[in-house]
């Protein structure tokens, strides 16, 4: 992977977390402020089991999805083919 695609594949999964981010921030706040104060099925408050323990459970699956689907593993090292052949590899050692 060259680095223009490591920058491109970072950015990109730089977006998917900040869309992350703000729709579990929506998320959390319609939960927590739109429904009525009655029971939910566990016994706890509506707006609590939304907003704290389902929103949670949502987006703990989303995310695991998000990170199967868009993140990548990237090499951190950069090197070009005249380091490459001059530094022993780990192989060597």
């Amino acid at each position: 992977m060259t680095l223009q695609q490591r920058y491109k594949q970072a950015a990109k999964e730089a977006r998917w977390a900040l869309f992350l981010t703000i729709a579990y921030m929506i998320g959390w706040c319609i939960c927590a402020y739109l429904p009525d104060n009655s029971a939910g099925p566990l016994g706890f408050p509506l707006w609590f089991e939304l907003s704290c323990i389902y929103l949670p459970i949502l987006f703990i699956v989303v995310a695991y999805w998000l990170i199967k689907i868009v993140y990548q593993d990237i090499e951190l090292e950069i090197s070009t083919e005249k380091d490459r052949t001059s530094v022993p590899s780990n192989k060597d050692i």
